[in-house]
């Protein structure tokens, strides 16, 4: 481990360590300010097996802070100084099954090859009356009713005030469901770490009103879910690769990769039980594996709006939901993108109808694949798929055995419809 440091002003309450499980859930250690400089050059010891990292024969791990990463963060009368940490054995060697070293290895090494990116992620959540879980509003898209007003003023507050750059935040489709959009375009490693802290500020907004907010992929039946599109720009030695005129072959290479591991990138980027609720025809949710250009019914789109990253070119992911880890998203979808743009990948024809409005007869005789259709699904084409799995390293066997778990945990559940439908027999 190297040495590092970090200074602190006298305002600041207590220091926050934290790091994302594989399943993507915030993990905290908390430690007064003046253990941090101890913390920074030695780490903060814990034990990973209990969060699903290793087994019990090697579980000692260590949380050392990146002080690049530090930001306050101000709850009612407290200053938190939060960092994300990097996790490391022992012996002062990286582990490569946490997260985020997995992403920043990959952007090192696409680094050394002159390559570098650019993405813009789109968050969707719902706010809930937290006692009888309906959504507190009766909204529709960009609705501008006094009410989801209201709530767009709390948030907007909230990432001011904790210096979080935003596009946007607006009501979305579904009745209680927001959607708020970063800005700028941003290295993926930076965005991710922001995304952790953006969670954080939307829930805490509602909690202070009495709220529920959840970035749960599907939480009310036959309306919308929350999706996390994903926006990403290619350069290579500082010079854009993908063309906003139209699809160069570097794009269409980068798409031809994304659709080629579609399946089994699936089972990152919609990691849970709840995913595949979200994942059905007729909700906006992509479920077809095809790309498209302004198509937002298909997996991979080229938006023709947006802010000047439009001018140089990118391409939308519409398959992630905010349920899992989003370093470990990002990772693989550069690694399978990027295979792609080298090896030339043919993405086949565009599709420009609205794929929701066509019979399966009609998707199959264009030979359009479909996502799977549940995580079972999912688990068993990232076993098959070399690549994806690759890009998971030393997390791949522990991220599948806990996704194993939770497919068969849900499948002794009883639940309500059941009952329901099931009771008489």
């Amino acid at each position: 481990m190297t040495p590092k440091s970090a200074k602190l002003t006298e305002d600041i309450d207590s220091v926050a360590l934290r790091f994302t499980d594989l399943c993507g859930k915030i993990r905290e250690i908390r430690i007064p300010v003046e253990m941090l400089n101890v913390v920074m050059e030695d780490g903060m010891s814990f034990d990973s097996s209990n969060l699903g990292f290793t087994d019990v024969s090697q579980s000692d791990m260590v949380a050392v802070p990146d002080p690049e990463s530090m930001r306050i963060i101000e709850y009612e009368n407290e200053r938190i100084a939060c960092f994300t940490c990097e996790l490391y054995w022992p012996d002062g060697n990286l582990f490569q099954g946490c997260p985020r070293n997995l992403l920043k290895k990959t952007l090192n090494v696409m680094k050394e090859k002159g390559y570098s990116f650019r993405i813009k992620p789109e968050y969707e959540f719902h706010i809930l009356d937290p006692e009888t879980l309906e959504p507190v509003d009766d909204g529709r898209y960009i609705d501008g009713r006094s009410q989801s007003m209201f709530f767009l003023n709390i948030i907007s507050q909230a990432v001011r005030k904790n210096k979080i750059s935003v596009e946007k935040i607006h009501h979305e489709v579904g009745r209680g469901q927001y959607e708020i959009e970063p800005l700028p375009y941003d290295d993926p490693l930076k965005a991710a770490d922001d995304f952790i802290f953006i969670k954080e500020l939307v829930k805490k907004s509602a909690e202070e009103l009495g709220l529920l907010a959840t970035f749960m992929p599907k939480p009310i039946e036959n309306e919308p879910g929350n999706g996390m599109h994903v926006h990403i720009s290619v350069l290579k030695d500082g010079e854009f690769l993908f063309s906003p005129a139209e699809l160069n072959e570097k794009a269409k290479g980068f798409i031809g990769g994304i659709l080629r591991h579609a399946e089994a990138l699936t089972a990152i980027c919609c990691p849970t039980v709840n995913s595949y609720k979200r994942l059905v025809p007729g909700y906006e949710a992509p479920v077809y594996i095809s790309w498209g250009g302004e198509n937002r019914s298909v997996l991979v789109r080229i938006p023709a709006y947006g802010s000047e990253e439009s001018e140089h070119g990118r391409v939308e992911f519409r398959a992630m939901d905010a349920s899992g880890n989003f370093y470990l998203m990002l990772n693989s979808l550069i690694t399978i993108g990027m295979d792609g743009l080298n090896k030339g990948l043919e993405p086949g024809e565009e599709i420009i109808e609205d794929l929701f409005e066509l019979d399966l007869e009609e998707i199959q005789s264009r030979d359009i694949k479909v996502l799977p259709s549940t995580l079972g699904e999912a688990l068993i084409c990232l076993e098959k798929d070399e690549l994806v799995r690759s890009s998971m390293g030393e997390a791949y066997p522990y991220y599948l055995k806990l996704k194993k778990r939770e497919v068969d945990e849900y499948r002794k559940v009883v639940t309500d419809w059941e009952m329901y439908n099931y009771l008489e027999y």
